[in-house]
């Protein structure tokens, strides 16, 4: 099985990533992190669990699901970036939505309108949602709920609002777009887990493994596909 993902900095790592792409996980942030290889990333261990192989990890570093020109998740050539000249992604995993929060982005459209508006997150997530299924027709779409994170040795506590939109309307949303795409939700945010980061955002190496261990739970919720665990 081909595995693809879609996603900002939290998956991306140096050397697995398409050309040009702006990586978050490079060398030195890879060890300050304890992260010693690509197999401690939540992405790699999925796929071990899964016995999948990576296609494409189109991911890109402070990426929103909002916007219409790259490096947005619904931009073309994001959307239509997850398969190789040899290989189709048999599933996809989407990542998204944490820069959106982090920039205030407004969930949900204020005026009702039959035109999606792509500054808008649910219309942008559905957008996106839309686009992969058109792309990928034959590919199990699995979209992540976005998950708090805490900083190693310290009482900061993850924010429940941002610039005045609170955190849980932007995974209200996603569970809205996946529901009316019919796509299948890893709803991670329901495990009430935090995920351990240097910097509040981005998992350090025992963040990575939860992280993982999240994604394989909701797998083994769905039903979707026989996992072996991870340890």
């Amino acid at each position: 099985m081909m595995v693809s993902i879609l996603g900002d900095s939290i998956s991306t790592f140096e050397g697995y990533n398409p050309d040009g792409y702006a990586v978050y996980y490079d060398k030195r942030v890879q060890f300050l992190n304890g992260i010693h290889s690509v197999y401690d990333t939540w992405w790699a261990k999925v796929n071990q669990s899964l016995h999948a192989y990576l296609c494409v990890n189109n991911s890109y570093s402070g990426s929103t699901v909002t916007g219409v020109a790259f490096p947005s998740g619904g931009s073309d050539q994001r959307c239509s970036g997850l398969h190789t000249q040899l290989y189709q992604p048999d599933m996809i995993l989407v990542y998204l939505g944490i820069n959106d929060f982090g920039k205030g982005i407004p969930p949900f459209r204020k005026r009702i309108s039959i035109k999606k508006d792509r500054l808008v997150f649910y219309d942008a997530y559905a957008y996106m949602l839309d686009k992969l299924q058109t792309n990928y027709p034959h590919a199990n779409i699995v979209c992540g709920t976005l998950v708090k994170t805490k900083i190693r040795d310290s009482d900061w506590l993850f924010p429940q609002c941002f610039s005045g939109v609170p955190f849980d309307d932007y995974n209200n949303a996603i569970r809205k777009a996946c529901k009316k795409a019919d796509c299948h939700l890893a709803d991670m945010d329901k495990l009430n887990m935090r995920l351990e980061t240097l910097d509040g955002s981005h998992p350090t190496a025992q963040g990575h493994a939860l992280f993982a261990k999240a994604w394989i739970c909701s797998f083994e919720h769905l039903g979707i596909i026989q996992v072996t665990s991870l340890r």
